[in-house]
């Protein structure tokens, strides 16, 4: 029964074809093929006249051609006005979905241009040759196999209207049909629910396409140029987003990367639209990512075990600090903190001298707390172009407080060498560079007055921050050059081959911090790999004497005999 639907469709579309040829489209054809266009307009549920028109281009398309006007009045040796008289038949099967056209907006005015080229959506000769009923409203029934399979489809729409061949009210018409045929997929029954209109879902999917195929931020106006084919409505539509009127905005599922004109604005996801898409099943980046993979992220364990050594006053406000980042302690100080109304975030700065152990101090408070640390580099934070450094500090406090929500434990938000966002500030208008700077400063100031997690800042320059920023700072721990004695036991705890005695004279002779001793304990590692020597104490005095650049040991006599 089935087989003999297709073969008399297709019988009957080859002989209007076959006698509408030359027929000057004269009532004698259309009382010759009476029967046959009356089949197929109960068929595909049209007019005759359009059943007509369907079976011409039909049957040049199976040729591999399109149809333009100029095809038509060759077939039919008609006069070219004739056709006009087929102008609603043309408008309304594109209405329907049967025939598409690469140039459709203005149909009714460019069906007098012979350059218009016509073809028969795909799908209807998908049902004719399966046999199958035509139904009252075309629409693809498509089965996906999965959500990627139908956000594809999603896609392939937008790319129909840069070519012309689709409207935006038959993407959107599909779209909905799509969607409420597909609601097995989580993906499409959460956005059915959440979002309102079909413009905001069809946005909304179009923009994980995007994100699928690696373009994180588009670009605003690029993107409704894809999706809206007449500009009054583009420009609407585009109108309502930048005034943040959009729902996808107000709900905050999207957010808009501000730019002084419209068309360098860019739209992203927020951290809510990434968790949903992730609990549909688009694993676009594990929720458990592999942090080891992160390049601003140490995690506790990667951190290796070294013992530092310091002053009586810097090992007490140290073992205060690691004491409070115990995670007990850590979240009672909170809770005492949010009942007395006082800020509940934990500010530190370290400041010193370089090579004093600001930085490794923080790697071992992280360890011994178990905490993960968020590292921010900030030279490159300070961004060329303007404006792009205030947001760039911007989004590191977003990203640090969705890292910080996914974690148990509150992780450190670590700025290593602070010292050009938190030094002086300039005098208003004395240069562009100077007025960006500024902008920074005030944002990071803010930023830190609403802060409640852990914060640690290192500088070697405290003495040029800006006073602002020092009530900023719950702690303030300051790194003094070791004493002699310290540095003795650095020594120590670094050689542990070397005596007390050498251990002490090589202190009292070369005034470093910890970080250039480690240097000369990496130098002396390397001697004793590539030449096989042990630890020698006129060795190390000479990698002493070339650790300065300015050589001040070099001509200076050391004041003890080598062994």
């Amino acid at each position: 029964m089935t087989k003999s639907l297709k073969l008399e469709v297709l019988n009957n579309i080859g002989l209007v074809y076959q006698l509408s040829e030359d027929s000057k489209l004269e009532n004698t054809f259309f009382d010759l093929v009476d029967a046959e266009l009356s089949f197929l307009a109960d068929y595909f549920h049209v007019t005759k006249s359009q059943a007509l028109i369907i079976s011409i281009i039909l049957t040049v398309n199976f040729t591999g051609r399109n149809v333009d006007l100029e095809d038509l009045n060759r077939h039919f040796d008609c006069n070219p006005m004739k056709l006009l008289e087929y102008s609603d038949d043309f408008v309304e099967l594109y209405k329907k979905g049967i025939i598409r056209t690469k140039k459709m907006s203005g149909l009714l005015l460019k069906l007098s241009r012979s350059n218009d080229s016509f073809f028969v959506n795909e799908i209807v000769s998908e049902i004719i040759l399966k046999s199958e009923p035509f139904p009252q409203e075309l629409i693809d029934n498509e089965n996906f196999e999965d959500v990627f399979n139908l956000l594809e489809k999603l896609y392939e729409l937008s790319e129909q209207i840069s070519s012309d061949e689709i409207t935006t009210k038959e993407i959107f018409k599909q779209t909905k049909v799509i969607l409420n045929r597909n609601t097995h997929f989580p993906l499409v029954d959460k956005v059915n629910s959440f979002v309102a209109t079909i413009e905001e879902k069809y946005l909304f999917l179009y923009m994980v396409c995007l994100f699928l195929d690696g373009d994180r931020i588009p670009w605003v106006e690029r993107t409704f140029k894809k999706i809206y084919d007449r500009a009054n409505d583009r420009y609407s539509q585009l109108q309502r987003l930048l005034a943040k009127q959009n729902n996808l905005i107000i709900e905050e599922w999207i957010e808009l990367d501000d730019a002084i004109f419209f068309n360098d604005t860019r739209m992203k996801f927020t951290e809510k639209s990434l968790d949903l898409l992730n609990e549909c099943g688009l694993k676009i980046f594990n929720k458990d990512f592999d942090k080891k993979k992160m390049d601003n992220v140490i995690l506790p364990n990667d951190v290796p075990f070294r013992n530092l050594i310091f002053n009586d006053n810097e090992a007490q406000q140290l073992d205060l600090l690691k004491n409070l980042l115990n995670d007990e302690n850590f979240k009672h100080t909170q809770e005492r903190l949010i009942q007395k109304a006082l800020p509940k975030g934990v500010t530190v700065l370290l400041h010193g001298l370089p090579g004093t152990g600001k930085t490794e101090s923080v790697l071992q408070i992280a360890k011994a707390t178990n905490r993960e640390i968020m590292k921010v580099d900030i030279s490159a934070s300070r961004s060329m172009w303007f404006g792009e450094s205030e947001k760039l500090i911007k989004q590191v406090f977003k990203d640090y407080k969705s890292y910080m929500n996914k974690q148990k434990l509150v992780p450190i938000l670590f700025f290593n060498e602070a010292d050009a966002i938190i030094s002086k500030r300039k005098d208003l208008g004395s240069s562009n560079v100077s007025d960006t700077e500024n902008r920074i400063q005030n944002i990071l100031l803010e930023e830190i007055e609403n802060f409640e997690g852990i914060f640690i800042a290192t500088t070697n320059l405290s003495k040029n921050m800006d006073s602002a920023f020092e009530r900023r700072f719950l702690f303030k721990i300051e790194f003094q050059k070791p004493s002699v004695a310290s540095k003795a036991q650095i020594w120590q705890a670094k050689i542990p081959e070397l005596s007390s005695e050498d251990c002490e004279l090589l202190a009292s002779q070369f005034d470093f911090s910890g970080g250039q001793i480690d240097n000369i304990v990496r130098k002396n590692e390397i001697n004793e790999i590539i030449y096989g020597q042990k630890v020698n104490v006129k060795t190390l005095i000479d990698f002493c004497k070339e650790e300065t650049l300015n050589n001040q040991y070099s001509k200076k006599a050391i004041g003890f005999k080598t062994k």
